[in-house]
Formats: C-alpha cells, sequence, structure tokens
C-alpha cells in the first residue's frame, strides 16, 4: 500500500532548556490493512518483579477478523508479516492491560473481556464472559491498572455524557463488578489513564480530568483547553500527554513532535521502549507509536527517537504512592443521598467481643448502631445529631453505666444515650448548651467525673460537667477555650489529661483538659505536607506496639487527600504512617460476603485498642465514615478493619 506519507524527516522543535537539541527523528514508519479497524494496543506483559517488558508485537481489532496480533519487522524490513487472528469476532475499540484484552463486540454491543497470557514465548488468550450492556452507547475504552491495591480497572464512556468505572479483579482473578456511574462532558472522544487520573477529550474544550480512584468523587478540572480541536486519539506516557489530531499531527505535552499528514485518525497508542532508533545515542529514548487511519483503513506503525530529557517525567507531578489497606466490613448505607452519615463510635460488649457495635450518626436523622458484620441494629429518630462520642463503665447516679453523647444540632443541645450490657441503646432527655451552631464533640473522663467538650464553627469550645439528676444526665457549664477558627474532630488521652482537636484549615491543636487546667492551647501538628486540610476525625488508639515500644497514637482524617495518619500522642508527635483505606475484593457489606470498596473524603472515624472479636480483631479495630461509597453506588456507609491489618502493612511491628 502507498500513501502521501513516505518519509519523516527531523523535527526541530525543542523543550525549554533543550534548544539545541532536535525533538524527535522519527524512522520509516510501515502500515497494514486493518479490515474496519479502530484501534491498536502494544502487548506489554509483565514479568514477576512487574518490570516492563519491551513490547515486538501490537494488538489491534478489526470488524472483519477480531483481535489480531501484529509482529513487527526487523529494523531493515519496510514491510510487515500479516497479522495472525487471536479472536474472532467482529470487534471495535481496544484497551490492554497485562493480562485482560477489551474490545466492544459490535455484534453484542457489550464489553468482551479476553485474558491473554505469554505461554512460553506464545501468546495464548482465553475468551471471557460479556460484561452486561450498558445504558449508553459506548465510543471509548481505557483500562486502569493499580499497583497500590493489586486490581485492574476499566472506563467505557460514551458520546452522551455518561461513563462507568469497572472493577475488572486483580491478575488471577477476573471478578468483574460496576465501581461507579461518572459525568463526562457530551461528544466525548478519547479517553487515557495516568496513574489515578482519567483523561477525557471533549471537541468543544479540550482534556478533562477525572480522579480515577475506586474511592474518588465525582469533580473534574480542565487541564488542557483547547476550543474546536479535533483530539482523535492521545496516551500518556511517563506522565506527558502524547495527542494527536485527525491529520495525524502529534503532539508531546503540547509541543509538536510530528505531523503524518494522514485522512482521519480515530486513534492512538504508543509506550516507551527505552531504546533509540540507532541504538547509538545514549541521549536519547525512543517512543513506539501506532495510528489508525479510518480513511485508508491502515493502521500505522513507526518509532520517535526524542531527547531523553523531553521525556522524562515533570518534577512537580511526580506523586507519593500512599499505601492502601483494604476495608474489611462496610456498614448498611443510609436510608437517603447526599451526605448524611458522620460521626462512629465503638462499643465493646463486657464479655462477647465479637458482639461489640459500632454507633454511627445520620445527621439528617439519628443515631443508629451496627454489629460486627455491617448490619443495622438499631435506630433512633435523635434528630440532626453531628459528632457522637462514648464512655464504658462510667459512674454516674450509683452505679457505673456505658454513656453515649452526640451534638444535636436542632436546637444546640446535646443528646444523652445509654447503652446496656446486650448493646440496645435508650435516650435520655436532651440537654441544652448555651452555644451557636453547635458542631463536633468528645469525652473526657476524669477519675469519676465525666465532662463533655463541644465545639461550635467559630472555634468556641466549651467543657460541660455531666451530673445526674433524679431522670437522667445534666449537664454544667465549668470554661470556655479558644482556636483561631473553624473545630470540629477532637478526642481525650485521659492519661496525660491532654485535648487534642484539629482546626480544619490549621492542623491539630493540644489543651490541658483538666476543668482548672489552664485555656492556652499549642498548635502541635500543622496542616501542611501530609495532613491534607480539611482536617477532620481525630481518635485515639491506646499502648500500641511501635517497634516493641508502647505508645499511645493519634489517628487523623487528613480529608483533602482521602488518607488516614498516625501520630505519636507525646512529644515530638512524630507521624508514624499514612495509609488509605482501599478496595477488598472479599469483604462483608451489610453480612454479605462481597467486594467492598475504600473510604474517601472522611468526616469522622474512631478506634480501639480492645478486642471487637477473634483472630485479626483481638487487637482492636479502626472504622471511619466513607463520603463516597461505591462498588455500586450507594448512599453513604462507615467502614472498618481491624487494627492487626494497619501494624502489619505500615510494618510498625
Amino acid at each position: 500500500m502507498t500513501t502521501a506519507f513516505t518519509k519523516i524527516s527531523a523535527i526541530a522543535v525543542s523543550l525549554a532548556g533543550l534548544i539545541s537539541t532536535p525533538l524527535s527523528v522519527f524512522a520509516q514508519p510501515v502500515s497494514v490493512a486493518a479490515y474496519k479497524g479502530s484501534q491498536a494496543q502494544a502487548l506489554l506483559f509483565n514479568n514477576d518483579n512487574n518490570a516492563v517488558i519491551p513490547a515486538v508485537d501490537w494488538l489491534w481489532v478489526s470488524e472483519k477478523q477480531g483481535l489480531m496480533l501484529q509482529s513487527m519487522p526487523s529494523a531493515d524490513k519496510t514491510s510487515l508479516p500479516a497479522a495472525k487472528t487471536l479472536v474472532k469476532g467482529e470487534f471495535e475499540l481496544l484497551a490492554f492491560s497485562d493480562p485482560y484484552a477489551l474490545t466492544l463486540d459490535r455484534r453484542a454491543d457489550r464489553i468482551r473481556p479476553i485474558m491473554i497470557k505469554q505461554i512460553e514465548g506464545k501468546v495464548a488468550t482465553n475468551v471471557l464472559p460479556l460484561l452486561p450492556m450498558a445504558s449508553f452507547e459506548i465510543n471509548w475504552i481505557c483500562i486502569q491498572p493499580r499497583s497500590q491495591d493489586g486490581n485492574i480497572y476499566a472506563w467505557f464512556g460514551g458520546e452522551d455524557g455518561y461513563s462507568e468505572q469497572w472493577l475488572l479483579g486483580d491478575a488471577g482473578h477476573f471478578m468483574p463488578k460496576k465501581m461507579r456511574s461518572q459525568a463526562i462532558p457530551v461528544n466525548s472522544t478519547s479517553c487515557a489513564i495516568d496513574g489515578d487520573k482519567l483523561l477525557v477529550s471533549e471537541p468543544e474544550a479540550g482534556v478533562w480530568q477525572f480522579d480515577a480512584s475506586p474511592f474518588a468523587d465525582n469533580s473534574a478540572k480542565l487541564v488542557l483547553a483547547a476550543l474546536n480541536n479535533d483530539i482523535a486519539g492521545m496516551q500518556v506516557i511517563d506522565g506527558k500527554l502524547l495527542l494527536s489530531d485527525k491529520n495525524g499531527a502529534l503532539t508531546l505535552d503540547q509541543q509538536p513532535i510530528a505531523n503524518y499528514h494522514l485522512g482521519k485518525v480515530q486513534g492512538l497508542s504508543g509506550y516507551r521502549s527505552g531504546s533509540n532508533i540507532n541504538n547509538t545515542n545514549d541521549n536519547h529514548t525512543a517512543l513506539q507509536l501506532s495510528l489508525y487511519d479510518d480513511k485508508t483503513d491502515q493502521y500505522w506503525f513507526t518509532e520517535a527517537s526524542l531527547s531523553a530529557a523531553s521525556i522524562e517525567p515533570n518534577a512537580k507531578d511526580a506523586q507519593k504512592e500512599i499505601v492502601e489497606i483494604p476495608a474489611w466490613v462496610e456498614s448498611a448505607p443510609s436510608d437517603r443521598p447526599g451526605d448524611t452519615m458522620d460521626d462512629p463510635a465503638i462499643w465493646v460488649h463486657p464479655t462477647q467481643p465479637e458482639k461489640s457495635l459500632v454507633l454511627g450518626t445520620n445527621k439528617r436523622w439519628g443515631l443508629l448502631s451496627f454489629n460486627m458484620r455491617g448490619e443495622q441494629v438499631q435506630a433512633l429518630p435523635s434528630g440532626r445529631i453531628n459528632n457522637i462520642d462514648l464512655r464504658q463503665q462510667v459512674m454516674l447516679g450509683g452505679k457505673k453505666r456505658d454513656i453515649t453523647v452526640a451534638t444535636l444540632r436542632d436546637n444546640d443541645s446535646l443528646a444523652f444515650y445509654e447503652i446496656d450490657a446486650q448493646g440496645k441503646l435508650s435516650e435520655y432527655p436532651n440537654q441544652a448548651t448555651n452555644m451557636v451552631d453547635i458542631y463536633g464533640m468528645c469525652l473526657y473522663q476524669d477519675a469519676d467525673t465525666l465532662y463533655v467538650f463541644a465545639n461550635e464553627k467559630s472555634g468556641r469550645i466549651a467543657q460541660y460537667r455531666v451530673d445526674w439528676q433524679t431522670n437522667g444526665p445534666s449537664i454544667k457549664l465549668v470554661r470556655d477555650i479558644h482556636t483561631p477558627s473553624q473545630v470540629e474532630g477532637c478526642v481525650v488521652d485521659e492519661a496525660q489529661h491532654a485535648l487534642f482537636i484539629g482546626e480544619e484549615d490549621k492542623g491539630i491543636w493540644r489543651f490541658n483538659a483538666k476543668a482548672n487546667g489552664g485555656t492556652q492551647g499549642e498548635l502541635i501538628i500543622k496542616a501542611e505536607g501530609d495532613l491534607v486540610p480539611d482536617v477532620e476525625g481525630i481518635s485515639l488508639y491506646q499502648g500500641a506496639n511501635i517497634h516493641g515500644k508502647k505508645q499511645d497514637l493519634l489517628v487523623v482524617s487528613s480529608q483533602g487527600d482521602n488518607s488516614y495518619l498516625l501520630y505519636q500522642a507525646q512529644p515530638p508527635y512524630a507521624q508514624l504512617g499514612k495509609f488509605r483505606i482501599g478496595v477488598n475484593l472479599n469483604g462483608m457489606e451489610n453480612s454479605r460476603e462481597t467486594s467492598i470498596d475504600g473510604s474517601s473524603e472522611t468526616d469522622g472515624l474512631a478506634v480501639t485498642h480492645l478486642s471487637v472479636g477473634t483472630g485479626a480483631w483481638q487487637q482492636g479495630m479502626l472504622v471511619v465514615q466513607d463520603g463516597h461509597n461505591h462498588l455500586p453506588d450507594n448512599n453513604q456507609s462507615f467502614k472498618w478493619l481491624p487494627w492487626r491489618s494497619i501494624v502489619e502493612k505500615l510494618s510498625l511491628n
């Protein structure tokens, strides 16, 4: 076959700092008949060390022939050998990440997964069951492998403004489940994956970026403004965006590198092979590229030799990978959509730890309790309660009681509950405060006296002593303390008589918790670096064994980056770990064994060092609020995991 595209010359366009270095030199391209094709993907396999083996072959799809394997010629050849049929079919669109290839089966109008493996140097395929039919016409497919959790995800999108994220499973277990739906620009034409970012092109705007992590929200950001563009394909290579327009004009990181002058490009794929065309210049690296031209119905393959500096990732874009620890249990979801769940607390059964409960606030309705399998046990319609805390075996009214207190925003009061030995909640009359817009709270037990620290958005923190009247608890204001701006989450380390409270935009303060203590606080941990505002939930794990030394730990929700941090509860308040709560293919949701998602935008959290069951649960647990419940999309919930899994994953022992 022949086209006007017969020779590619050196392009002398340079990146900043590389003015004297040619950006690219292209090898002579070669082409193959596509038989109504659409997309090609390099056949890159991962070895046992997760290192990429340079590919010599490409996959491509055809509506007439199916999934094809295209061997590439040696450097001195100018034509391609005939492609080999791997799977017969009528296929359009293609994405591949070892070991899964996804294509659109035009006969079924559904996604066809195909497992591809390399066995003794030969390519073997296993055709997997079709995915369910989407509610929209699919126009693009991207695959997203995640090293953080070892799972492989996929994105499908269309021109009507709809897309879906699917969990395919891990490399050895195909367990497809819909993660979530995502609104995207109408008329979107192509996609690319950059770690935990989904990029989508829109002809009328440019390239949009979405958070592709499995626990993300649905926000979008325009990262490349290009009005009236005709982006036909895109790929992210080492953090830099490779684009092709419909005529085959290529740019890398918005810098031109070549123009093929093709008829109607519909697909672009590429990868960095780590060599260069002549294999003689150490200052260059090679990109292997494929484009599909719909006008001539051909796949075009070529190699670009780029200056090594031009393809190096931008230092500012390099992101530290955060450890992900799977959630083990997910509670029954809220009974209503929106921002409803807020703050949890843990009640430990006095004799049978496995019968312990998680209490949680539904801040539009009342108080909920869940068993250790995630089933809702009780619901009390108390009103708009926000934060909650509890103490067990508190001496009140002449007997030891398990007492729970929550802030009630309906009338700026405190809601009181008692829990009996079987875990049943009963409610006492509310106690009025003199606060305005009451918000967060935590409890403090000093000897036989129970105190409530309640706060409001102004930064005021009021300390109330809890007494007992004939019919239940009462409160008395003993002092006020202040932070400069809005606070919410707090916890008291009773061994130190220290109140730790989060100023959402600034960090964590420490105050003397004693009723007659000083009112001057100290900002001990600033909201910077790994602690990303808002600073939300704070709890205390007592007696953690950290590298052979017992110490208490602050557990903090870093809401701005969906993570959790561990700090020493005593000076120098050193950070001892950071993690996210991620997907579990074998978790439990509302007492059902199923795959569950991680947590994000956490408001409140709670932790206990006491046993809440057998095995891994004997060292206690962490429970968090999940702001975006996926796998599939659902109302908000709580998620929890055993403390031992945190210790093991962060190597704290």
